[in-house]
């Protein structure tokens, strides 16, 4: 019982820690320092990517580092408290939610991609860099989509299931495969859906024909 609750603690003290971890707005603060408001950028996330094309490449590089290292931090200092296997997700799932919904900038944030890549290289290193090259170059592919980040990660978590599942010097990490690939697809499905609605928010701010004054053009032709 009594090593049920020192667990208990931990864990909560882990997802406590991932998620202020996660919390720090680095997209919200290296745009705020070049005079932009992330949110009312781009597609209005504070994330390295939204900071990357609307911003500047070189400060969206740093940025996506800076994100990413959030995440792994969150598995190490679990790591340190005694954490191991899959329980880890818990503080890296954590520090996911603390940059999608930082409490430093009203609950708002970035997509949680580059957080989830410090989780998955500090989690199972070599898999999740193998797969992430692999994913990385599909994203070049689809550059000119909307979602192709969230095509590169799909396509990076389906080949580390793969590999772990078919190839024996990865099976001994299928567990924390499965679990990566779990988080990833909510990461992706919160995206798409965040995606949509701001498509949705552009389009009904456009007033299109059907709204246009059109008594100056009525007025011109009867004069």
């Amino acid at each position: 019982m009594l090593e049920v609750l020192l667990l208990t603690q931990k864990l909560l003290a882990v997802v406590l820690v991932g998620y202020l971890l996660g919390a720090v707005p680095f997209a919200h603060l290296a745009g705020r320092l070049r005079g932009v408001d992330m949110f009312q950028t781009g597609s209005t996330r504070a994330g390295a990517a939204n900071l990357f094309w609307n911003v500047g490449r070189r400060i969206g590089l740093v940025v996506l580092f800076a994100d990413a290292a959030k995440g792994s931090l969150a598995i190490i200092i679990a790591g340190q408290m005694g954490i191991s296997g899959p329980l880890l997700l818990l503080a890296g799932g954590a520090a996911v939610l603390g940059h999608c919904k930082s409490v430093f900038t009203g609950f708002r944030g970035g997509d949680g991609m580059a957080v989830l890549i410090g989780v998955s290289l500090t989690m199972t290193l070599l898999l999740a860099f193998v797969s992430g090259m692999v994913g990385l170059v599909f994203a070049f592919i689809a550059i000119k989509s909307t979602f192709r980040s969230a095509f590169g990660m799909a396509v990076s978590f389906s080949v580390m299931l793969g590999l772990s599942q078919f190839m024996e010097f990865f099976q001994g990490e299928q567990q924390l495969a499965l679990a990566l690939s779990l988080l990833a697809v909510l990461v992706m499905a919160h995206n798409i859906l965040i995606h949509w609605r701001h498509a949705g928010i552009v389009a009904s701010n456009d007033p299109g024909l059907d709204d246009l004054d059109l008594d100056d053009e009525e007025q011109d032709g009867t004069s």
